[in-house]
């Protein structure tokens, strides 16, 4: 049974904290870090009926993500009767019911041995070697989107995010998913879809973006090519590794999406901190050794989750004197986590120098544990390219007079830049 009605009432009191409010979307870091000095796990509520303990502190975040006894799905818990808490968020969508199984199989929220089966199948994709390989053609692309620019903007004004961040993701990730340019608009017009929650465009996009994928599927079962999508049809097929239909179509759409949306995020998140912090700016013009850790610095100073898939506890769990009993909903939360003051000194300050003593990446800004993000390298592989680009061409890159950084706020996705307008 999920939510024991003696634990935790299945109704909001009037008053009780809300992850849903404007004023704590708005502002993740700072609203976060203060339910995180009020303790190491406070009770609040994800929807008006579906109560979350929240974990924030880096330490607690860090060991929780890598116990096994919070899992990603409820069928993980013992006595299970069927409720499914990701449900209701799905179903807030009113998607129809043949695109609404995709999106509850997600490789982000199945526990082992099906994880490490869905996992298992897509780590090809993105090994270190075939990532580090990209370099080269993210560099070009970083290039040639940089050269539409300037031919667009005679007055020198350039706007980095539709302009720069996003198409250079979306290429990326759709280049090695094996998505053909032609199929590209239907994912970015989904992708947008979802992050705006446009419940009456994804009832066109979304059966639209999957008969995409499971058309790709099919080509590559009977002409593969060296890409995820050739390797997910292959498992279909794989006596060792079977994939579902659902498993496939919903791996392909988590990658693709995250592939372009978050990586693109980072990059204009990092861009916007960099334009704020002219000091940080100008140490990373004159040191371009120092940016694989800026951008490690810049994930967790500003990377674009807040935090990770809600988990539920297999069992009963004792947390600095809060019992958290079996079935509960748990949040961890790795926007407080990095700005942690137990972990890190000065936590609010931005620091492209600050280096992690203990040989970790000094961050949780990509997960950590069986479900850490399996497109880190190359979201920080861009990252890391596109600055450089970007600022061996441009030094003097500031931002525009009339720049506007109000975000804007979405329940349900991170506080994100419409537009960051530039001059070189």
């Amino acid at each position: 049974m999920i939510h024991p009605p003696d634990v935790l009432p299945l109704s909001r009191p009037p008053g009780e904290r809300w992850l849903l409010d404007p004023d704590l979307l708005a502002d993740p870091a700072g609203g976060y870090g203060r339910i995180r000095e009020e303790g190491p796990v406070v009770r609040a509520w994800l929807t008006d009926t579906r109560p979350v303990w929240v974990i924030g502190r880096y330490d607690d975040v860090r060991n929780g993500l890598r116990d096994g006894r919070f899992v990603g799905s409820p069928a993980s818990v013992e006595g299970h009767t069927g409720e499914d808490p990701r449900r209701q968020l799905v179903d807030m969508l009113n998607l129809p019911e043949d695109v609404r199984k995709y999106l509850l199989v997600s490789a982000l929220d199945i526990d082992p041995p099906d994880h490490t089966r869905l996992r298992t199948a897509v780590n090809r994709a993105f090994s270190a070697r075939r990532v580090r390989a990209l370099r080269p053609r993210v560099a070009e692309l970083s290039g040639r989107l940089l050269d539409d620019l300037h031919r667009a903007s005679p007055d020198g004004v350039l706007e980095l995010v539709d302009g720069y961040a996003y198409p250079l993701a979306v290429t990326v990730v759709c280049e090695l998913a094996g998505v053909p340019e032609e199929d590209r608009a239907v994912f970015r017009r989904w992708g947008d879809d979802i992050l705006a929650m446009e419940a009456e465009r994804l009832r066109v996009s979304s059966p639209a973006v999957v008969a995409t994928v499971l058309r790709l599927l099919e080509e590559r079962r009977r002409q593969p090519a060296d890409d995820l999508i050739s390797t997910l049809a292959a498992a279909r097929h794989d006596a060792r590794h079977r994939l579902t239909e659902e498993e496939a179509v919903a791996m392909v759409l988590n990658v693709v999406m995250a592939g372009y949306d978050n990586t693109a995020q980072l990059l204009v998140n990092s861009l916007a901190a960099l334009l704020t912090h002219p000091d940080q700016l100008k140490l990373l013009v004159a040191e371009p050794e120092l940016t694989p850790g800026a951008v490690q610095e810049l994930v967790r100073w500003c990377g674009p989750d807040i935090m990770v898939r809600m988990r539920i506890a297999a069992e009963d769990v004792d947390l600095h004197g809060t019992r958290i009993r079996r079935g509960d909903c748990v949040q961890f939360v790795l926007v407080s986590a990095n700005r942690d003051p137990r972990r890190y000194p000065d936590p609010d300050r931005l620091d492209l120098t600050r280096r992690p003593t203990d040989g970790t990446e000094g961050h949780l800004g990509f997960g950590d544990g069986i479900h850490y993000c399996v497109g880190a390298l190359l979201a920080r592989l861009q990252c890391e390219t596109a600055l450089r680009t970007l600022l061996d061409r441009h030094p003097g890159l500031h931002l525009t007079a009339d720049a506007d950084l109000t975000r804007t706020v979405v329940p349900g996705t991170p506080p994100r830049l419409p537009r960051l307008p530039v001059r070189f």
